[in-house]
């Protein structure tokens, strides 16, 4: 069975009167996801398919859709092996030692047009990465979630590269459990 990591978009303190993260768990278990863990209390989980990426996000989009939170609140599916691609490019080395969390790693369901970035004039630096845009926010300031949206005209959502890189280890460490063999687990 594969490892996916499904980042669910908009959840957050506000959400969790009607969603909780057990309950999401649960849900998502029902519905025929296995080993489902969450991380955080935002909408990180991990969880075990034999179906593929497309089909592991409609499945976890029903489950959330199911709570009645409203279309702001979608799933990107990504796996171990685009999230180590993301830490391993690590693009702000330095940035990533001093401010982890002003480190932004924004995921998008395909790769946009980056060409279209070449608009924005401010002082944050950004990298790409596959479907990801990494920026560096260092003073917490910088452009917004929904500016990167427009400009590029993809919906994302975002994790700080401390929590981002805590999925893409936890992931992989899931994945590689997925791939022993009984003999191997004494």
């Amino acid at each position: 069975m594969a490892v996916f990591v499904c980042l669910l978009r908009a959840i957050g303190p506000g959400t969790h009167e009607r969603m909780s993260m057990a309950a999401l768990r649960e849900a998502c278990e029902g519905a025929g996801l296995t080993d489902v863990t969450t991380v955080g209390n935002t909408g990180n989980l991990l969880c075990r398919s034999k179906k593929g990426p497309s089909a592991v996000r409609k499945l976890v989009q029903g489950v959330v859709d199911g709570f009645g939170l409203g279309p702001s609140c979608e799933v990107f599916v990504r796996t171990p092996g685009q999230m180590l691609m993301v830490v391993r490019a690590n693009p702000f080395p330095e940035a990533v030692a001093d401010h982890p969390s002003y480190v932004g790693v924004c995921s998008f369901h395909k790769t946009p047009d980056w060409k279209k970035l070449k608009t924005y004039e401010g002082p944050m630096p950004w990298a790409t990465s596959g479907a990801h845009l990494i920026r560096d926010a260092g003073d917490g300031v910088g452009i917004g979630r929904f500016n990167v949206e427009k400009i590029l005209g993809a919906r994302m959502t975002e994790r700080n590269w401390r929590v981002f890189a805590n999925l893409a280890e936890k992931a992989a460490a899931l994945a590689k459990d997925v791939r022993r063999s009984p003999a191997d687990t004494s």
